[in-house]
């Protein structure tokens, strides 16, 4: 206890609960935009491009006028390809809980260390979903316990293809079952490819003689909202996340001349959502962002892994230092003329180093629903995998041994890998200045400034920068080009940018 005396030792430690507010661009952008009969849309793109003028447009605007009311437009129709978004009725305001404990110790003359602890726990998040993702495990009472999935199982291997299948039903019609010779006619790439969600997509969607009620399944036996095929986005509060950080500080207050810091962390950091849906939709397909899309809704713990944004070491470095020439320095030329062109020069500068962003590598199949593609199976895979080569004058990341490796995960399942398995390739970057004060007199002086972004003109790389790059059986898979086989294509920085600047001060 005796060293706390001295006044050079500082421990604090503390908790915080904070509440978030729901955005309010969530609303004006995504619900009131998509309320049915709130908002009715017309457009003509042919009366513009063919030279009409603005004195011309009054009878083109009154032909588009919708002839149905906002009353009438709230009721969609029974089967259609609309999309809305909706507002969980249970919404609740986002809650982060935080906490902290550190140590602080000053050593020596100007020197101090300090190691934290930083946790945080956010739950009610905002997050989404689309209410209407085709459910591939639908059963009927007529398959028994066989459910679509199993049965799209069933109908891929071409030696059982005389055998009784569900799907049969789907096709034929009625209460006749038989077997799946005909669904492995009309959906061959799908089963070819394990696109079990976007076979159950075709099906929910067809009408008229074809549709499901013609053949005597529920309108409902895919999705709950046929009326809906474009999507039912509903936003809720049911995201969460965890972040867990270690932090090593070491500086030097401004001495003689001479400040620094030096701050290494390691941390991770854990979601099931890394972007806001406020401000945008529902993401689908394959992006990045997409991964954050629940690859199934009856279980959106699948989709918590680590962040989008997680760094897991971080060593960051800032620098001040004015350069020891001039009158009363530790260099003096001794000559009023050479101590004015050599007195006043400040250099001062950033280095950061950080391991890779993790990135999902997709299966580029449907084989969980209908929404977002499943993330890839990998024999052998490590996080680690993948390192920037060139392979036939083409930057890659993974090589064809290792894309080799990928493969589509079985019908009804995601792969292996999951969301985020991979990392991309560890980011670099220091900066420098180089700044002069020049005085004139009392009252006048004129600084002159060098600046130098990526002084060492390192090139960063980003594989999820684009989606092709990250997706199975995409010619672009494991490179780092984007769909115009741009080389420059997956760079995450900027190339040596020097500024020149100067202030005048009076």
């Amino acid at each position: 206890m005796g060293s706390f005396k001295t006044g050079k030792t500082s421990i604090r430690a503390n908790y915080r609960l904070a509440s978030d507010r729901i955005a309010t661009f969530l609303f004006g952008s995504s619900i009131f935009q998509s309320a049915l009969g709130n908002t009715l849309g017309a457009t003509n793109t042919a009366f513009g491009q063919a030279g009409g003028l603005y004195r011309d447009v009054a009878p083109i605007i009154a032909g588009l006028i919708p002839t149905q009311t906002p009353g009438q437009a709230r009721q969609p129709a029974a089967f259609g390809a609309l999309s809305t978004s909706v507002i969980d009725p249970d919404l609740e305001f986002p809650q982060i809980h935080e906490w902290s404990a550190s140590f602080q110790r000053e050593i020596g003359n100007g020197y101090v260390a300090e190691f934290n602890y930083i946790g945080k726990h956010g739950v009610h998040l905002t997050g989404g979903y689309n209410a209407n993702q085709v459910n591939i495990f639908a059963t009927d009472p007529r398959c028994g316990a066989q459910t679509f999935v199993q049965a799209f199982i069933q109908a891929q291997d071409a030696a059982g293809a005389a055998n009784t299948n569900c799907l049969a039903s789907l096709l034929t019609g009625g209460l006749a079952t038989g077997n799946s010779v005909a669904f492995r006619t009309q959906f061959s790439t799908n089963l070819n490819d394990g696109n079990v969600g976007s076979s159950a997509q075709t099906l929910a969607r067809q009408s008229g003689a074809t549709s499901l009620t013609s053949r005597g399944f529920s309108p409902y036996y895919f999705q709950n909202y046929p009326q809906f095929n474009g999507g039912v986005n509903v936003f809720d509060s049911s995201d969460y996340s965890s972040y867990h950080g270690l932090q090593f500080i070491f500086k030097r207050r401004m001495t003689s001349g001479l400040g620094f810091q030096v701050a290494y962390t390691w941390s991770t950091s854990k979601d099931n959502r890394s972007w806001d849906p406020s401000l945008s939709t529902i993401n689908t397909g394959n992006s990045q962002a997409g991964s954050s899309t629940p690859f199934d809704n009856r279980n959106r713990n699948l989709n918590y892994a680590y962040s989008d944004f997680d760094r897991r070491h971080v060593v960051q470095m800032t620098y001040v230092y004015e350069l020891p020439f001039g009158k009363g320095k530790w260099i003096n030329p001794g000559n009023s003329v050479l101590n004015y062109i050599v007195d006043g020069w400040q250099v001062s500068g950033t280095t950061l180093n950080m391991t890779g962003r993790p990135f999902t590598v997709y299966s580029g199949r449907l084989t969980m629903g209908n929404v977002i593609q499943t993330p890839a199976n990998c024999n052998g895979c490590t996080p680690n995998m993948g390192s920037v080569f060139l392979e036939a004058g083409t930057n890659t990341f993974f090589s064809a041994a290792q894309r080799a490796m990928f493969s589509v995960p079985t019908p009804g399942t995601i792969g292996n890998t999951g969301r985020n398995y991979f990392r991309n390739a560890p980011y670099f970057q220091t900066d420098l200045s180089l700044l002069r004060k020049f005085k004139f007199g009392e009252r006048w002086a004129f600084d002159l400034r060098v600046d130098a972004r990526n002084l060492t003109n390192h090139v960063d790389f980003d594989i999820s920068s684009q989606n092709d790059n990250m997706t199975m059986f995409s010619p672009q898979f494991g490179k780092l080009f984007d769909s115009n086989r741009n080389p420059g294509a997956g760079v995450a920085n900027n190339s040596r940018r020097i500024q020149f600047s100067g202030k005048l001060s009076f």
